[in-house]
């Protein structure tokens, strides 16, 4: 009885004493957003006062901090986290890694940020065979629902191929026409779509020419 009683009490002491509301929060953000702050709320349940000893994020996109370096009992906290956005669309899954002097193992906390898509291109790439027709191919631009995107021009990254911008519905849809100078050898390039929306932010989207 004595021994069961003992080990109680030792799992009482070496629990946890932070408790968490979620440790994972998600979040989609607006077009053109520059930055996203998220927030994490712990609370201490146990009967001592615990320290946060240290706070890192696998990334320099990701700046987090806590509200307070000493968690009494019973009080609560939170720890902020300002995420930066890049240049591309999609979801950015970022860590923040939490030590305490209440835990053995670091508490990790994830944020998943999932940055829309302000248009869509279609197909991303286009391909010639050796030696084919060198014929011209197209691309679809349109703008995501509810934004209204102006592209005003077209261009290939290698002079090899040529890229003209084709206005289908203004500030919605677009057709870009890519053509190969010749097929005879073996020949890529990017190419950059431009435009603004409404508020005046610019937008380049792309689409990829190869022959091969």
């Amino acid at each position: 009885m004595l021994s069961a009683l003992f080990l109680g009490a030792a799992m009482t002491i070496c629990a946890e004493a932070l408790e968490w509301e979620t440790d994972t929060v998600r979040v989609t953000i607006a077009p053109f957003q520059a930055t996203q702050d998220v927030v994490f709320h712990f609370r201490n349940r146990g009967a001592a006062a615990v320290a946060l000893t240290d706070i890192e994020t696998n990334c320099d996109c990701l700046a987090a901090a806590a509200d307070r370096t000493t968690v009494a009992p019973g009080e609560s906290g939170e720890i902020k986290a300002t995420f930066t956005i890049g240049d591309h669309a999609g979801l950015y899954e970022r860590l923040i890694t939490v030590r305490s002097d209440d835990a053995k193992e670091p508490k990790y906390l994830h944020v998943e940020i999932e940055v829309p898509e302000t248009c869509s291109v279609a197909p991303r790439s286009l391909q010639w065979k050796l030696n084919a027709s060198p014929a011209a191919a197209s691309v679809t631009v349109k703008a995501a629902a509810g934004l209204v995107i102006d592209f005003t021009e077209a261009v290939a990254t290698n002079a090899a191929f040529s890229a003209r911008l084709e206005t289908v519905e203004a500030g919605h849809s677009y057709l870009v026409h890519v053509q190969p100078t010749d097929t005879s050898r073996p020949i890529s390039a990017a190419i950059r779509i431009f435009g603004h929306d409404q508020a005046g932010h610019a937008i380049v989207a792309s689409a990829y020419a190869t022959v091969e």
